[in-house]
């Protein structure tokens, strides 16, 4: 968990930011998953990303292969695996059962005996 409030995403979220960010775009490139995670307004480090889609890749989640670049060094191109479009579900009930969970204490922190504190 981040150590101050807007510290960042929680490290054990990101997969599945990753993941369902692969899904939506079919294949992308690690910087461009980068700014889809930071548009959402969420805060996250460039190196993080690639650390974690290179530990998806050893847990074949995603492959990648290499694209030239007409200028610059080459790049990699993500996209999901079988095992990844599997994992996507996870990560989306995972996601939506944090939700729900920070919801209801959210609202149950706000009230007091049915009046909002």
């Amino acid at each position: 968990m981040p150590t101050e409030p807007g510290d960042g995403l929680p490290r054990r979220f990101l997969p599945a930011f990753l993941l369902l960010g692969l899904e939506r775009a079919g294949t992308s490139y690690g910087y461009e998953l980068y700014e889809t995670v930071t548009s959402l307004g969420l805060s996250v480090d460039l190196a993080a990303v690639y650390r974690g889609l290179r530990t998806m890749q050893q847990r074949d989640l995603v492959t990648s292969q290499w694209v030239p670049s007409v200028s610059g060094p080459d790049r990699r191109l993500y996209s999901l695996t079988e095992s990844g479009r599997r994992e996507v579900r996870a990560a989306a009930t995972e996601l939506a059962t944090v939700r729900d969970g920070l919801v209801a204490a959210l609202e149950h922190f706000s009230t007091r005996d049915g009046a909002p504190t």
